[in-house]
C-alpha cells in the first residue's frame, strides 16, 4: 500500500476536488484506492462520494458518511476514528490510500502522522504569494515528523501555464474552470491528473502503528499472595509480588489498596476476606470488579479524555441523565474505596465523579449510532438522549438506574 497526504494551507482551494479525482484516475487504471476523509469534523469526501463504496475500486471513510448532523470530536475520538479507518484499511487491502486533511497543521496531523508513515506529501495551492509562504511554513512541520519524504506541489485554479518557482516540485498545474463539476474537471484536465498519478507511484508502502496503553499504573506484576502483619508500632498488609522478567519483591503497604487492573481481582478478594478487620468491603467494591476497571481504565489509552456513557447516574450536586455521554479524564490515587480509579465527567456546571460501574466506554461506532438515533449535543459538548428514550428507560428501571422522580426538571434545565 502507498500512503498519500494531500495538504493546503487554506480551504477552498480544491483539496478535496484534488484527492475525489486522483482516486477516480487511479480507479480507472485498475487500483484499489481508500481515501480517507481527516478532515474530521467538517467533511466533504463524502459530497464526492455517496456511501462507503459507492464506485468500483473506490473506498471512502468519512465521517459525513457515518453522521447525519454536525459533531465536534474531541482528541481521543479522532484517534479512534483513524482506528477504525485501519481496521477498514487492513480488510480492504488497497494499493493506494489518500488522506485529504484539513486545512492549516491541526491535532489531527500529529494523530495522523503518529500512526501512520506516508510516502508522499502533496501540497494544493493556488497561484499565489501567500500559498508560496504556506509551502515553505508548514515544509518544516511535515520534515520534523515524517523524515525525509517526497513532496509536490499541485497549483489549482491555475489562470495561465506559467510555471512559477516553488521550493518543491511543481508536479501539476490544474485549469480554472467555468463550472464547478469535478468530473468534468478530471476529463478536462486528465493530462495534469496523470502527472499526479505517476508522480505518487514512488510512494513507500504505508505503516500503521498500534497504540499502547499508559494509564499510570504497573501491569508488569502478579501478587502471588497477601497476608496481614503486625510490629510493635504498626499493623501493615504485606503484598509478594512476582514480575514478568522473574523479580520477586515485597511491598508493605498500611492497608490493601488498588495497584493495577491486573492485580486487583487478588487485592479484592483479599478485602472481602478479612472484613472482620474493618476493611469494608462495601457494595461500591462488589460492583467494581476488574472487568469494569478494566474496561474504563484501558478505554483512555494514550489520551487524557475520553467519551463515556452514564449508565448509572448519581445523586451528586451537579446531577446528570442516564444514558448521556460525555468527555472525562482518567483520576487515579483518589482517596476512599481503596483508591479504586475513577472518572471525572465534565458538564458546564462542573465536574461529576463517576466510578467505574456507573458508565460504559463509548468509541467511535457507539457515538455515531447514538446521534443518528437522535442523541442531541448540548453547549459544553455533551450529548443527552432523546427525552422519550430517558422515559422509557424511567419507566423500565427507575432508581436502580439513578433515574428519579423528577428527572423531567432536571433534563429541561439542561437543554436550556
Amino acid at each position: 500500500m502507498k500512503a498519500v497526504i494531500i495538504y493546503s494551507g487554506k480551504g477552498g482551494v480544491g483539496k478535496t476536488t484534488t484527492t475525489a479525482n486522483i482516486a477516480r484516475l487511479l480507479a480507472e487504471h485498475g487500483k484499489k484506492v481508500f481515501v480517507i476523509d481527516a478532515d474530521i469534523n467538517t467533511p466533504s469526501m463524502n459530497s464526492e462520494f455517496e456511501g462507503e463504496h459507492s464506485q468500483e475500486n473506490i473506498w471512502v471513510h468519512s465521517s459525513g458518511n457515518m453522521f447525519n448532523k454536525f459533531i465536534y470530536l474531541e482528541k481521543s475520538m479522532v484517534r479512534q476514528y483513524l482506528e477504525l479507518a485501519k481496521k477498514k484499511l487492513k480488510s480492504i487491502n488497497p494499493d493506494f490510500v489518500l488522506i485529504d486533511t484539513p486545512p492549516s497543521v491541526t491535532n489531527v496531523h500529529i494523530e495522523l502522522l503518529s500512526c501512520m508513515k506516508v510516502g508522499y506529501i502533496l501540497f494544493v495551492t493556488q497561484p499565489t504569494k501567500l500559498s508560496n509562504q504556506d509551502v515553505l511554513r508548514t515544509m518544516n512541520f511535515f520534515r520534523e515528523r515524517c523524515g525525509k519524504v517526497n513532496c509536490g506541489i499541485v497549483e489549482n485554479m491555475c489562470y495561465d501555464n506559467i510555471r512559477r518557482e516553488y521550493p518543491i516540485k511543481l508536479v501539476a498545474q490544474i485549469p480554472m474552470q467555468d463550472r464547478m463539476n469535478t468530473e468534468n474537471l478530471l476529463s478536462n484536465a486528465k493530462q495534469e491528473f496523470q502527472k499526479i498519478v505517476d508522480e505518487i507511484l514512488t510512494c513507500e508502502s504505508v505503516i500503521l502503528e498500534e497504540y499502547s496503553t499508559v494509564n499510570g499504573y504497573d501491569e508488569s506484576f502478579d501478587i502471588t499472595d497477601m497476608y496481614p502483619m503486625e510490629s510493635r508500632i504498626r499493623k501493615y498488609v504485606q503484598h509478594e509480588l512476582k514480575y514478568d522478567d522473574g523479580t520477586e519483591k515485597i511491598l508493605s503497604i498500611p492497608a490493601p489498596k488498588f495497584l493495577s487492573v491486573r492485580t486487583w481481582g487478588k487485592v479484592r478478594k483479599y478485602i472481602q476476606a478479612h472484613d472482620n478487620l474493618g476493611l469494608r468491603f462495601d457494595m461500591r467494591i462488589d460492583n467494581c470488579d476488574e472487568d469494569k476497571i478494566g474496561r474504563m481504565v484501558k478505554h483512555f489509552q494514550n489520551d487524557e479524555n475520553a467519551y463515556f456513557m452514564v449508565t448509572n447516574s448519581p445523586i451528586t450536586e451537579v446531577q446528570l441523565i442516564t444514558g448521556e455521554i460525555g468527555i472525562c479524564s482518567l483520576l487515579t490515587n483518589q482517596k476512599g474505596h481503596f483508591e479504586i480509579p475513577r472518572i471525572s465527567y465534565q458538564t458546564s456546571r462542573g465536574n461529576v465523579v463517576l466510578f467505574p460501574d456507573e458508565v460504559m466506554p463509548v468509541d467511535m461506532e457507539l457515538l455515531q449510532r447514538q446521534i443518528n438515533d437522535g442523541y442531541i449535543m448540548l453547549s459544553d459538548g455533551r450529548y443527552l438522549p432523546p427525552k422519550e428514550t430517558v422515559e422509557q428507560c424511567y419507566n423500565a428501571f427507575g432508581s436502580k438506574v439513578g433515574l428519579l422522580e423528577g428527572w423531567e426538571q432536571i433534563y429541561d434545565e439542561w437543554m436550556k
